[in-house]
């Protein structure tokens, strides 16, 4: 049996209540006032608010959070639990095949079959699961080509003032012309984003350079016997430069006029000049190419071409 608390409202004297809300002497002073008729004395001017001033200068205080805030570096036993199994590995069949998928996929899975089944519970989870998550990525990705968006305008700008003022542009990586802004879909890089893809950049377009002038080599420096021989090596580094040149952003991508000058003037030059120029070009591609080599066999171009191509291929299945 419990006891009930007693109402003390009612047996408890008022002047008692009194005192838990003023204090002793200000119960006292309202006594006089009732009694003797003594007027309650004002508080000084000095103590009051002024005008035009704010009676709490510091502001309201901040509200504390019911739950105090303890930072954990390691998630909690359970929650190592739950992490865990939702990797861990589940097998399927599906026919004739069998897998092994994440349990966490194997859940979705299931609810969605259920409600290609008919389930209304599941189809409805598995409906307002889709339609968050789609939500929240196009917010995402509308948010991504908002800050790209006003990045190319700034770097635009940039690059205008220091053409009317006669300097050299500032360099921006990525470059704005390297953005494209694709609404509906996360925008697309298509040159270097950082120092690393930069350099690599750097290195095929100084290939690409030496490539061309290799054509200029093969077809004047092969000896009469192997005319035909250098033609075909000709061929082949002409294959190298368009594969290369393929792989640069558009913006520094040489059109068939810029490829087709750039060639007669190899092919006019003195053929000393010629020579220390290729080697030099190799040099600085890092490679150490005898001076008038005649190379690379049509072959071994084909070959690596259709490596480049089953390359591409497996990565956009």
């Amino acid at each position: 049996m419990t006891k009930r608390r007693a109402d003390k409202s009612s047996t408890e004297d008022p002047s008692e209540r009194s005192e838990h809300l003023f204090s002793d002497e200000m119960v006292d002073r309202l006594k006089s006032a009732l009694v003797f008729g003594e007027p309650i004395p004002t508080l000084p001017k000095s103590t009051r608010f002024q005008k035009g001033q704010s009676g709490n200068p510091k502001g309201r205080p901040k509200k504390t959070s019911s739950i105090p805030f303890h930072p954990r570096i390691e998630p909690l036993p359970i929650q190592e639990l739950i992490l865990k199994e939702g990797e861990r590995g589940v097998t399927i069949r599906e026919g004739d095949s069998v897998s092994v998928i994440p349990a966490k996929q194997a859940l979705i899975r299931a609810l969605q079959n259920a409600g290609l089944k008919g389930n209304p519970h599941a189809l409805r989870t598995s409906t307002l699961l889709h339609e968050r998550i789609e939500r929240e990525k196009a917010i995402e990705i509308k948010a991504e080509n908002e800050f790209w968006e006003a990045y190319q305008q700034q770097c635009r700008d940039e690059i205008k003032e220091a053409e009317s003022k006669g300097e050299a542009p500032a360099r921006h990586l990525p470059h704005p012309d390297d953005i494209i802004i694709r609404y509906g879909k996360p925008p697309l890089f298509t040159g270097p984003t950082n120092e690393a893809e930069l350099k690599d950049m750097e290195e095929r377009i100084k290939l690409t350079d030496a490539f061309i002038m290799q054509i200029a080599v093969n077809e004047r420096c092969a000896l009469p016997e192997n005319i035909e021989a250098g033609l075909r090596c000709a061929d082949a580094a002409t294959i190298f430069v368009a594969l290369l040149n393929g792989t640069l952003p558009k913006r520094l991508q040489l059109s068939d006029t810029d490829f087709t000058i750039r060639l007669m003037y190899f092919q006019n030059i003195p053929k000393r000049a010629l020579l220390k120029s290729t080697r030099a070009a190799w040099s600085a591609a890092g490679l150490h190419v005898p001076r008038g080599k005649i190379f690379p066999r049509l072959e071994i171009a084909r070959a690596v071409v259709e490596g480049f191509k089953g390359a591409n291929e497996a990565e956009e299945n």
